[in-house]
């Protein structure tokens, strides 16, 4: 399975280039974050062609923010919702050729404490524990804004944040890995000053 995954800042400018990539990379499942979208935007104008979609807006009233995912039509995805109520995510799942359940699910934890206040630091931690206490098979996608230069994080790096290297320990104690090594810390590295 080919996953892809984009922070968009902003889908709705860049639809005609995000179209193109796909068709190049032609993935089965489609992670964005920060697509900025709003209920003023129809599912019509941001629909992928042999793609279903799953959608969550900014459940506020400010701008930014907002996931989409994006699953190849004939895996047959199904919408649901895991019990902790982070604010920018979305969730799905298939059956797989042993008719296993595979969860996907894409988030955004904004920087900004004004938007959600301190507590979306431990509802990302909640999250994790979560995907681990009821043994799903999943990926999760996401740009999750913690700040450190390199992955595994070091308490030597200035760079590095108290809730960075609590999000690693939460990671690790509930035994998950991140896979192709360095993207982990490139998407929680990108926009961590430039993010809404």
């Amino acid at each position: 399975m080919v996953c892809f995954y984009i922070n968009a800042r902003n889908l709705l400018n860049k639809f005609e280039q995000f179209e193109g990539w796909i068709h190049e990379i032609n993935p089965d499942v489609i992670g964005v974050t920060e697509t900025w979208a709003t209920p003023l935007v129809a599912d019509s104008e941001i629909a992928l062609a042999g793609f279903d979609m799953f959608r969550q807006d900014r459940p506020v009233n400010r701008e930014g923010g907002g996931v989409l995912l994006y699953v190849r039509s004939s895996l047959r995805a199904i919408q649901c919702e895991l019990s902790v109520r982070f604010p920018e995510q979305t969730w799905c799942y298939f059956l797989d050729a042993n008719k296993h359940k595979c969860y996907l699910g894409i988030c955004y934890r904004t920087p900004t404490y004004n938007i959600y206040g301190t507590h979306n630091h431990d509802l990302m931690k909640e999250l994790i524990t979560e995907l681990r206490s009821t043994k799903k098979h999943f990926v999760l996608m996401g740009d999750f804004n913690y700040r450190f230069h390199a992955w595994p994080p070091s308490n030597a790096d200035n760079a590095i944040t108290r809730e960075a290297t609590e999000c690693y320990d939460c990671l690790e104690e509930n035994f998950f890995y991140t896979v192709c090594g360095g993207m982990y810390q490139e998407r929680c590295h990108l926009g961590s000053h430039n993010s809404r």
